[in-house]
């Protein structure tokens, strides 16, 4: 059964990453809509004495990642990015609320100083064409920037999905204030896998801690105790 709940994500995620190869734009749009409801069936299928302290937290992130999936799509043109970066905003907070609520170990300090350096560089890059968004930019890249620190907390599985993330939204920023450095054919592709595997990874690690036992599964990091 628990690898059955995989199935729908799975298949919505095929659907979407195909259409967009095929530039089939009502096929890419409608199944996007339907990746976070997909991948939160892995969540509700756990038994409710098996969904551990993070499951509320990351069952909203989800619901709030859909709502940054779907509500640019019926808001003003000129709304449409804040609408979507306020829906991740949202999201990325009840993913750190999840990471925290369960024993976790401690990211190796090159790990970390990794991700600051990417999340600078990122806003060094995208930020002076940001204009009035160049605020609401920096909020969102901080919050990002926690999210994958936090992730990176349970070992390989978290770290993955934290950098996944990064990668996504970087790639979406770029694409917003600067589209010369991201001038490919398949960024939208690359933005979309990247974005349904990082929020995958971070389900798994919600399955991986939900019990003391299963925290164990974090040990390929080789992650130090928490002080």
């Amino acid at each position: 059964m628990r690898v059955l709940s995989w199935v729908p994500i799975v298949i919505v995620t095929v659907v979407h990453l195909v259409a967009l190869v095929a530039d089939a734009a009502v096929v890419a749009a409608w199944s996007q809509v339907l990746l976070m409801p997909a991948l939160a069936v892995v969540l509700l299928t756990l038994p409710r004495h098996d969904r551990g302290p993070a499951w509320p937290w990351a069952g909203g992130a989800l619901a709030a990642s859909w709502v940054g999936d779907s509500l640019p799509r019926v808001v003003p043109e000129d709304a449409q990015f804040l609408s979507m970066v306020g829906g991740f905003a949202v999201a990325q907070v009840l993913w750190i609320v999840a990471f925290t609520r369960v024993e976790r170990g401690r990211a190796p300090m090159a790990w970390t100083l990794l991700l600051v350096v990417v999340a600078v560089a990122l806003l060094a890059v995208t930020m002076p064409e940001a204009g009035i968004l160049a605020p609401a930019v920096l909020a969102y890249g901080m919050l990002l920037l926690a999210v994958a620190w936090f992730a990176a907390d349970h070992g390989w599985v978290g770290g993955l999905g934290g950098a996944l993330f990064i990668l996504s939204d970087g790639l979406i920023a770029l694409g917003a204030f600067r589209p010369d450095l991201v001038d490919w054919p398949e960024r939208d592709l690359m933005v979309m896998a990247t974005y349904v595997a990082a929020q995958a990874l971070f389900v798994a690690v919600v399955l991986f801690t939900r019990s003391p036992d299963h925290t164990l599964l974090r040990s390929p990091i080789h992650l130090r105790d928490a002080a």
